[in-house]
């Protein structure tokens, strides 16, 4: 029941457009590779991992924290998709990787996809919590 109201309340923080800091935690990274041929994302490999998103008021960056490292995202462009529930950036890293990352509270997920030396990536982040 606490974790409903918890993406309730961030729903209709997004909705009523009201700016709030929002906090992704999560506990599993999970690394797929784009099948060109079959047109799906295949050779999935997981592990354990301890990680914290944070998005600031504006949206216009976020942090990604992992026990070993901390880094910022600034974002180019974004979108919310009221009927499926998902808000999605283009960004680029602190470090100048262009990413377009999708959080998805309905299905405690967050999504990353990238494309590096010719081949594409989708990494997804597991939610333990949203606050």
């Amino acid at each position: 029941m606490k974790k409903l109201i918890i993406v309730i309340s961030f729903i209709l923080i997004c909705a009523t457009n009201i700016k709030a800091q929002v906090s992704f935690s999560c506990y599993y990274r999970e690394y797929c590779k784009w099948n060109e041929y079959s047109k799906e994302f295949e050779d999935c490999k997981g592990f354990e991992e301890s990680s914290l998103f944070v998005m600031n008021k504006g949206e216009t960056m976020f942090t990604h924290t992992i026990e070993t490292m901390k880094s910022t995202y600034y974002v180019i462009e974004r979108e919310h998709n009221s009927e499926k529930e998902l808000w999605s950036y283009y960004v680029t890293s602190d470090v100048g990787n262009k990413y377009y990352y999708v959080f998805d509270p309905k299905n405690k997920e967050v999504r990353a996809l990238i494309t590096k030396d010719g081949e594409t990536m989708l990494i997804r982040f597991f939610v333990k919590a949203i606050f």
